[in-house]
Parts: structure tokens; C-alpha cells; sequence
């Protein structure tokens, strides 16, 4: 659902268990909920860990007399244990206990996430010509992982989880983000159906990755 500006968040967050919020870059999520519970990467790999979430765990195992918001920044750095960690304290949703995740790319965050939330994004004026708002290592890899032909799979799947070794899946997952959004915008500057082939695979391999399937298969097998 679009929302017209980040003054909504806090009211429309009230009013579900758990809300993901697409925001624009430079957007400072310091700011949103600012007095509540936040999460945020930390550490040599920048992300967040399955720590992180048993602290938030430990924290609303209480009931809670008045709303609490636990606000978790950057929302795509959240590691796969963590994530996982995280699917747990979904299942029996606290009363009174509202998940806030925020995040410049939603499309990133874990699919099995994504489906249990309320999903919202910011409008803002960036346009189907601008690139995709991604690191530009992650940039770099996806031009090269969506142009691959079968013979040059292997060599690009290697380079992605080799990338950064300790995280190769949350590499590979925003390789493929990358990936998607480049083939959708370049399929409505031309309009060449290829793209939508090629979109779908990725669509596949993004969702294969996220079931924790074998990361460099699953960059190889759906591109074929």
C-alpha cells in the first residue's frame, strides 16, 4: 500500500501486529518511533543477529498493558538465523506488540517475512529510468548475473557468494533484488518481452534462495 509521506508510519503501524516500510533512500529511521525499542546492524558483517532478536523476544515475553514498537532498522540485514528467530515470536503475536521494519528495499527481506506483514511504501519522484538504489558492488554483480549466458553462470554464481562469504545468501538475495528491478524497468523503457523472461526466472531464484535452498545452484538452475 502507498502511503504519501513517513509522517503516516506511526499511525498506521498502530493499528497491526506487524508492518514492513518501503522508504526512500537518506530516509533517517533514527527518527521513526524515535523513543521506542530499535534494532539496528551491528558488528564486523554489519547485519543483525539471531542475539538482536532474542533480546526482542526477552523483551515482549511479558504482556504488555500499553503499545510497545519495536522498531527494527534496516530490516534487510537481518541474517538468516535472525530471520528465522524472528518467524517464532510471529506465530503467537503478543497483544499490545507492534513490529515496525524498515528498509530501502523490501524486496530483499525474506519472503516468508514479507507474507505475515502489512507491507507499505513511501511515494517518492524517483523514475523508472534511475538505477536501482542498491550498493554498487551489488549493483555491479546483478548487471552481470542478469546478462550471463549458461556457460557463464558458474564463474558469476561463484563470484556472488564468494562476495562476502560469511553472508552469501543475503548476497545472493540482493544480487537477485538488483536483478529484478532491473529487468522490470528496462521492460518498460523498451518493451522487450525478453526481459520479462528473464524477470521471471529471477522472481524463481529469489523465491528458491529465500526457502534456503543451495545458494549457487539455486543462482544457476532458475537463470537456465
Amino acid at each position: 500500500m502507498r502511503l504519501d509521506n513517513d509522517k503516516q508510519i506511526e499511525d498506521v503501524a498502530g493499528r497491526v501486529n506487524f508492518s514492513i516500510f518501503e522508504l526512500p533512500a537518506g530516509t533517517d529511521f533514527s527518527k521513526i518511533f524515535e523513543k521506542s525499542y530499535h534494532v539496528t546492524p551491528s558488528g564486523a558483517a554489519n547485519d543483525i543477529k539471531i542475539d538482536a532478536i532474542r533480546e526482542v523476544n526477552r523483551i515482549t515475553a511479558n504482556q504488555q498493558a500499553t503499545a510497545l514498537f519495536i522498531v527494527v532498522e534496516q530490516a534487510e540485514r537481518m541474517n538468516v538465523n535472525a530471520a528465522n528467530a524472528f518467524l517464532k515470536s510471529l506465530e503467537e503475536p503478543q497483544q499490545n506488540v507492534h513490529y515496525v521494519f524498515l528498509t530501502n528495499n523490501s524486496g530483499t527481506i525474506l519472503p516468508t517475512i514479507r507474507s505475515r506483514a502489512n507491507n507499505y511504501y513511501i511515494a517518492n519522484d524517483s523514475k523508472v529510468s534511475d538505477p536501482p538504489a542498491a550498493d554498487m558492488e551489488i549493483f555491479k554483480l546483478a548487471k552481470e548475473y542478469v546478462s550471463a549466458t549458461g556457460n557463464q553462470l558458474p564463474d558469476i554464481a561463484e563470484k556472488i557468494i564468494k562476495f562476502k562469504k560469511d553472508e552469501a545468501r543475503q548476497t545472493a538475495l540482493a544480487v537477485t533484488a538488483c536483478g529484478i528491478e532491473l529487468m522490470y524497468k528496462s521492460y518498460l523503457l523498451r518493451g522487450n518481452p525478453s526481459f520479462l523472461t528473464k524477470l521471471e526466472k529471477l522472481l524463481k531464484t529469489q523465491a528458491a534462495l529465500s526457502q534456503n535452498g543451495h545458494v549457487k545452484l539455486q543462482l544457476i538452475a532458475n537463470m537456465l
